[in-house]
């Protein structure tokens, strides 16, 4: 089972780690676990890129740019007119505020060529093998779709003409139907499509274009970026969303698949940030119960009619780490289905207050359930700055699997 970690993602504590201190944690990781791949932050200082460059080459390792596509990186800043514009007309803002959580839109193409202009500059040379392209997607509407979900700019109207879809109508057509509690369970059903056990009425032929229409979006700039890559004789490796969820946000496995060497599957149960199961699904369940006389126990029996999950009745369960395993095995699976190339399981193992809190017993309850979901790997999340060194040395014997290549690793 290939093994691969993610370190160094940029935010105030990388002001903490000199180049010796990145290069001597990475190695530290090294001698715990058979690391075949190591996923590097953006716009990190040349030393210290190329002080885990020397740690990846003595262990054999391949050296991945761990790169944002359709938001802000530091850098490159958008300007608010290439922001997605939702639901009500506005533009969508970031999680918190933050630029790396604001995304532009695809469709836009000044910002697509500027996005993948960036893209071109920042692989250009350097220590790297492969890029993992993150943010390739539209803004998760979870929280509150009726302003959130994306996008309704003017070129998205044009493109969309192109293909006989008409915006202005599908935008006013779901502003009422989510104006009604069955209509949010009716867009709720949609999203989860694919997986959902209710027999009811065919969702609308024209919310069905809206979200495969987004998809194509997504997958037209992917397979541009990715051709920039692979010009440069560079992998490519993508950060997707777990499988039932990626339809809110415009990512479609399949047709992803084929411009990629890996997709890592942001299977995270334990997390709560945006993309992990437990943020996307409380978001989901607040927004169903906004309306008058949806209860909790009614919204999350909606859901898991949606999403084929044994969810908890409550939300308070959801929040603090009392999602079934089975829904891991259940995702991977369904991510295996749909994907034909290398498939990854993203694991958290870091220790965030507030965000991510786990414990032995659970971690390892969560290794088993992905073992039994068949990924051809896992990449341990979402930093190893702040994956506790005592965690990798729990994982190992249940990763480590007699398929791994640590037996002919550098080094070792």
């Amino acid at each position: 089972m290939l093994i691969a970690i993610q370190y160094l993602e940029p935010g105030p504590h990388l002001a903490r780690v000199s180049p010796q201190k990145a290069g001597a944690r990475l190695r530290a990781a090294f001698q715990r676990l058979p690391i075949a791949m190591v996923v590097l932050g953006w716009n990190l200082p040349p030393r210290m890129v190329e002080a885990c460059a020397e740690q990846c080459a003595r262990y054999d390792a391949d050296l991945y740019l761990w790169q944002p596509l359709l938001t802000g990186d530091g850098s490159f800043q958008p300007p608010l007119a290439w922001h997605t514009i939702g639901l009500s007309g506005d533009p969508v803002a970031g999680h918190q505020g933050k630029a790396d959580f604001t995304f532009i839109c695809p469709n836009r193409p000044a910002a697509r060529e500027a996005a993948l202009l960036h893209l071109s500059d920042v692989i250009a040379g350097g220590f790297y093998r492969g890029v993992f392209l993150d943010r390739i997607r539209f803004p998760s509407p979870t929280i509150d779709p009726a302003r959130q979900l994306a996008c309704f700019c003017q070129d998205c109207r044009r493109k969309a003409g192109d293909v006989g879809l008409d915006l202005g109508f599908v935008q006013e057509s779901l502003q009422q139907l989510l104006q009604t509690a069955e209509g949010r369970r009716a867009a709720t059903y949609s999203f989860f499509s694919a997986f959902s056990t209710v027999q009811a009425e065919a969702p609308p032929s024209w919310l069905e274009q809206l979200l495969a229409f987004r998809q194509r979006s997504i997958t037209a700039v992917v397979e541009a970026a990715a051709g920039l890559a692979k010009a440069r004789g560079l992998k490519v490796g993508l950060d997707c969303y777990s499988p039932s969820l990626t339809l809110l946000v415009g990512q479609d496995l399949p047709g992803l698949a084929p411009h990629c060497d890996w997709i890592k599957l942001m299977t995270y149960a334990r997390a709560y940030g945006p993309a992990s199961i437990p943020f996307e699904i409380l978001g989901l369940a607040n927004w169903l119960m906004t309306l008058d006389g949806e209860s909790e126990s009614r919204s999350m029996a909606c859901l898991e009619d949606a999403t084929r999950w044994p969810l908890p009745a409550s939300r308070e369960a959801v929040r603090h780490g009392g999602l079934s395993p089975e829904i891991l095995t259940a995702e991977i699976r369904r991510g295996r289905a749909a994907h034909g190339r290398q498939l990854l399981a993203g694991i958290e193992l870091v220790e965030i207050p507030g965000v991510a809190e786990l414990d032995e017993e659970q971690i390892k309850a969560d290794s088993e359930a992905v073992l039994a979901g068949g990924p051809d790997g896992v990449v341990l999340s979402w930093d190893l700055c702040r994956i506790p060194l005592n965690r990798l040395e729990l994982v190992s014997p249940l990763y480590c699997r007699p398929t791994t290549r640590s037996a002919t690793r550098k080094g070792r």
